[in-house]
């Protein structure tokens, strides 16, 4: 017997009494008050009454592996959970254990102070957002590893849109955007013998509670809770992701996976920026390869780019519209 399992009794906020919760779980009344004692020590408000018994007063937003686990249906993923309150980096914590734990673990946090994203840019992480990391360890060449990516970017789209309604599109190659403002952000990391991986280590920035509006405003962010107009369940959520990415991980490498994360993009059809140790490149971005390369067209050359930090800088509708308008304008008139 858990606290969680006195805690399921709680959820629906109605009074129940400690004698029938003691009778349903065939413990004493005393072992009953010593778990809602734990509960409150969690941060859950509790109140108690003679002749009620106990009511669920108010749910702390907090990460509590006994209400993810009360919502978790997957068969291995995240079956192996450790959470703490603050860490360096989720990734980095996943790193230094990911040769000796199985595959499917996850590392949560309430805040990190030095998390990363992309070419080692801090990422912020105030209490509120999911920041969380899953060591996975397929049998596969490193040449695969973008499948990876693409089956994780496809399951958040996936949970995001049948648990809260909201269409979150792909930026190329691993960002996630509600209304052209960043929502979440995934960094790999690997390791491999050779050209056999290891493991790969995917770390999770979602911005769920959080303000973003206490963060610079060039940084072009938004949050669940901010697009919604509440809060979220984090524990709940975290167990449907959880679901979803096991799904497309046991899918990834499959045509269906690929034509759902190139019709998630965001960055086709766009005049692009590209950034990368190779240089910069403006081009329009044309399509996706199965790979996971962005077919970039620069004047009259089509380049396949596998890596890059990419800016949007334009739809090319848009820039097309604009030429018709400006072409129109010195045309005579009759």
């Amino acid at each position: 017997m858990t606290a969680h399992d006195i805690l399921s009794f709680l959820i629906s906020g109605e009074w129940i009494s400690g004698e029938e919760m003691a009778k349903k779980l065939a413990i004493s009344r005393a072992a009953v008050w010593k778990q809602i004692q734990v509960l409150r020590q969690r941060g859950y408000e509790i109140s108690a009454s003679t002749g009620k018994g106990y009511r669920l007063a108010k749910k702390p937003d907090l990460l509590d592996a006994d209400r993810i686990f009360g919502c978790l249906k997957t068969k291995w993923l995240g079956r192996d959970m450790r959470i703490s309150a603050q860490v360096s980096s989720t990734n980095a914590v996943a790193l230094s254990l990911a040769r000796d734990c199985q595959s499917g673990t996850v590392i949560l946090a309430e805040t990190q102070t030095q998390g990363k994203g992309r070419l080692s840019r801090p990422w912020v992480s105030p209490p509120g957002g999911i920041w969380m990391s899953i060591i996975l360890k397929p049998k596969m060449p490193l040449t695969h590893v973008y499948q990876i990516n693409m089956a994780v970017a496809v399951a958040l789209c996936r949970a995001l849109s049948s648990i809260l309604g909201l269409e979150a599109g792909i930026k190329w190659p691993n960002d996630l955007l509600i209304r052209e403002l960043k929502i979440c952000g995934i960094l790999m990391e690997v390791g491999a013998q050779v050209d056999l991986l290891d493991y790969a280590v995917v770390g999770l920035g979602l911005n769920v509670n959080n303000d973003p509006s206490s963060l610079p405003a060039e940084w072009r962010l938004t949050s669940l809770a901010a697009e919604l107009g509440h809060d979220i369940d984090r524990c709940d959520l975290i167990a449907r992701i959880l679901e979803e990415i096991e799904v497309a991980y046991e899918n990834m490498g499959s045509k269906e996976i690929y034509e759902e994360w190139r019709s998630r993009s965001l960055t086709l059809n766009r005049q692009v920026l590209i950034t990368s140790v190779a240089g910069d490149k403006v081009g329009e971005a044309v399509d996706l390869a199965e790979d996971g390369a962005l077919l970039l067209r620069t004047g009259d050359e089509l380049k396949r780019v596998l890596a890059g930090d990419c800016i949007h800088l334009r739809p090319l509708e848009a820039s097309c519209e604009r030429r018709d308008e400006q072409k129109a304008s010195y045309e005579p008139r009759a």
